[in-house]
């Protein structure tokens, strides 16, 4: 491990927010892992902090939910934006300078133990992140390519089958690209695989004000189904206690609404349990439950009840000369709880203002929430129940934006 750098506040946190044949993997490709030397879990936490220099991120591993502080000088460090992710009790990093994803075991002091490496360089990445991959199964999971195709690649064996098109997602729709949803977009149920897509600008501001969501086949890989979504900009996927699909939109597409009378409103579908077509009965707009402001990423709780960001202007002008991004990228939003069954809404007040753009996550059973500063200098882990106040588990430096349970 190397010495924890100096750190320094970002500018470039707003930019890393935005972001044929069977390849040969690296030496160590071979390698079997080892099994665990016990059960206890495992759970990872990467963040990445910036300065004038570059970038690094740091990747902790711990064994207890309700840790109060992070050491980042005993965690794993990678160069630039780095990501990471859990399959099958194998921790996964995607390097943040190059097409690489690597494999680790997590020995029972905490340590890493490599355990093999693939690179996507022969299809022309340049970076894997894993924000724009899906683990489908220990043997299965999608690498995003130029949008609207995806490598298939085995975790466990650490090949690529090679890539896959999706038939019926153009790239282009008037005059708007397609982009594919981030990995918070993508969810797996069952024996499906669903990922959302979505048309927009080069500068994430106008919205087609419709989405698709592909539904994937997991026996083998195939596209089942294409559903059409009357809803901009969906980029966010969450699941309830039995099995509803809920799609929503990212930040990105609450700026316009704001600002442009003609832009298309923000709402949300559902996939009911059990089916593979939106249910037209229940698509809807949450401005209504938060005093007629726009939302983004609604994120599934429990009982009937989820989280959204919601944007507030209090505390900014909006007129000709505002931008897109004061409202994207300031801290003018709250969390709300959102009652979906009675149909109302409440913001958490201790909370305060945050960044619209915030990640949750779900670990066995227990709904946390990553809230950065506003230069993205510090991150605030507070967990957060279906009622009562939340609670402020811990601070780390940089931006923390992914947190997984390894096993």
């Amino acid at each position: 491990m190397r010495t924890l750098r100096r750190l320094a506040t970002a500018s470039a946190a707003t930019t890393l927010l935005l972001t044929t044949a069977l390849v040969g993997c690296g030496d160590d490709d071979e390698k079997t892992p080892g099994p665990s030397d016990t059960k206890e879990p495992v759970y990872s936490l990467a963040t990445s902090v910036f300065s004038q220099a570059g970038s690094a991120t740091y990747v902790s591993v711990f064994n207890s939910l309700d840790i109060t502080a992070l050491d980042l000088t005993k965690a794993r460090e990678h160069s630039g934006f780095a990501t990471i992710g859990a399959v099958d009790g194998m921790l996964f990093v995607g390097a943040g300078e190059a097409p690489e994803v690597s494999r680790y075991t997590v020995k029972d002091d905490g340590t890493l133990e490599d355990a093999g490496r693939i690179s996507f360089a022969n299809y022309g990445l340049t970076t894997s992140p894993l924000y724009f991959n899906q683990f489908v199964d220990s043997t299965s999971a999608y690498m995003s390519l130029e949008e609207s195709r995806r490598i298939i690649w085995n975790p466990s064996t650490m090949e690529i089958s090679g890539p896959a098109e999706v038939p019926g997602v153009v790239r282009e729709r008037e005059g708007l690209v397609v982009k594919t949803g981030y990995d918070r977009a993508r969810v797996v149920r069952g024996e499906y695989v669903f990922q959302a897509f979505y048309w927009t600008d080069g500068s994430y501001f106008d919205f087609l004000p419709t989405s698709q969501i592909a539904i994937y086949s997991k026996a083998d890989d195939s596209l089942v189904k294409l559903l059409d979504a009357p809803c901009p900009g969906l980029d966010v996927a969450t699941q309830d206690e039995a099995g509803n699909l809920y799609f929503s939109n990212w930040v990105f597409s609450s700026a316009a609404p704001v600002l442009k009378e003609t832009a298309p409103a923000t709402c949300m579908v559902r996939i009911k349990a059990g089916t593979q077509e939106i249910d037209t009965a229940f698509t809807r707009s949450l401005s209504s439950l938060v005093g007629n402001r726009q939302t983004a990423a609604f994120r599934y709780l429990g009982n009937g009840t989820g989280v959204v960001a919601v944007f507030h202007d209090e505390n900014l002008t909006i007129d000709e000369n505002t931008k897109a991004t004061d409202i994207t990228g300031g801290l003018h939003w709250k969390l709300w709880r959102v009652n979906l069954e009675a149909g109302t809404a409440a913001p958490i007040e201790e909370l305060g203002f945050i960044a619209g753009g915030y990640y949750s996550f779900t670990l066995d059973g227990r709904t946390f929430l990553l809230l950065p500063t506003a230069d993205y200098s510090k991150t605030a882990i507070w967990e957060l129940g279906v009622s009562g106040a939340p609670v402020k588990r811990f601070e780390t430096l940089g931006w923390a934006y992914q947190f997984v349970k390894v096993r």
